[in-house]
């Protein structure tokens, strides 16, 4: 296959053990949460397994229980997106590199909850960087974060503060916003789109990043109501160079939720790609599984990391 962007031989060891096949979340994606798990008394619940179908809630209990249990995972799935070591998802490890590589970036995180997914993104890129695995070009970074518990907000504020001077020192300049968010509240939805444009006009990369959704849109059977609304910011993030990611755990019911979410995005969009309804080949760019290990932060453990990826491009106007 065509060389990488990040060559899998460069991926640093802050980021892989290549002799164990292991992923290692980084330094500074951990000082953040550890503060916040030591300062709330999380350390022993973070060190139990999280009950089987545990997916969170909007108050301070439920998040809590989420950041000590799943926080790690979201990272780590979100890391093996990004780097790709055993080279299942090539492409889509070039496409964070290729739209991270320098100028300005508008990244979407949605729903964000306390920040798993923009901070591995962010913690990544400062690793990439520092190890000369990806050029050291200015890059500007504007993080929207949409979210509807008061209280992930606030952890995910509290770590991208910690996160945005260290940042500095490998050229990445950030700025964050959080909303609330409701994937079934048109307002709230409204308010996002109009941030995102208006922010847009000025970070012309644009990154739509989607994880850990399925449980809520399909356990919850709220995909009906939330379908406008992921349709509404789907239609708002396009841009020249534009994408979205949405990722998600290896469960039984995410390959049944990904064909629908294709059918729905093909039918909404395919006219911009000059295809009807049934065909991916245009609108669905790269698409596919991928697992590793994780080495545990706070114990002698390494967990299972199961990933499925989709990525869709999201062009300004219909190709010829």
């Amino acid at each position: 296959m065509p060389n990488r962007l990040i060559p899998t031989t460069k991926i640093p060891k802050s980021l892989w053990n290549n002799k164990l096949k292991k992923l290692k979340l980084p330094e500074l994606l951990l000082q953040p949460w550890l503060h916040i798990i030591s300062r709330e008394s999380l350390e022993a619940l973070a060190k139990e397994r999280a009950p089987k179908g545990f997916e969170g809630g909007v108050s301070k209990i439920d998040t809590d229980r989420h950041l000590a249990w799943r926080y790690t995972g979201s990272c780590a799935r979100v890391l093996l997106s990004i780097l790709a070591p055993n080279k299942e998802l090539s492409t889509i490890a070039d496409t964070y590199a290729s739209i991270f590589s320098g100028g300005k970036v508008l990244l979407i995180d949605i729903p964000s909850g306390s920040g798993a997914a923009a901070i591995s993104v962010l913690s990544a890129l400062y690793e990439l960087r520092k190890h000369n695995v990806l050029p050291r070009l200015p890059l500007e970074i504007f993080v929207l974060s949409g979210e509807i518990s008061d209280f992930a907000r606030g952890y995910n504020d509290e770590q991208l503060a910690h996160l945005i001077p260290l940042l500095e020192e490998q050229a990445i300049w950030v700025k964050s916003e959080s909303l609330y968010w409701d994937v079934t509240c048109k307002l709230s939805t409204a308010d996002l789109t109009k941030r995102a444009i208006l922010i847009g006009d000025e970070y012309p990369n644009k990154l739509l990043l989607l994880s850990n959704f399925s449980g809520f849109l399909e356990h919850s059977g709220k995909w009906k109501e939330a379908q406008q609304q992921i349709e509404n910011i789907f239609l708002h993030s396009r841009d020249i160079n534009s994408y979205a990611l949405w990722l998600e755990p290896q469960r039984k019911t995410v390959p049944r939720f990904i064909q629908r979410l294709v059918g729905f995005f093909n039918k909404a969009f395919g006219a911009l790609f000059g295809n009807d309804s049934s065909d991916t080949s245009s609108t669905i760019h790269a698409y596919g599984t991928a697992q590793s290990k994780c080495q545990h932060p706070l114990k002698d453990y390494a967990f299972d990391v199961r990933l499925t990826v989709v990525r869709f491009e999201l062009p300004v106007s219909k190709k010829s």
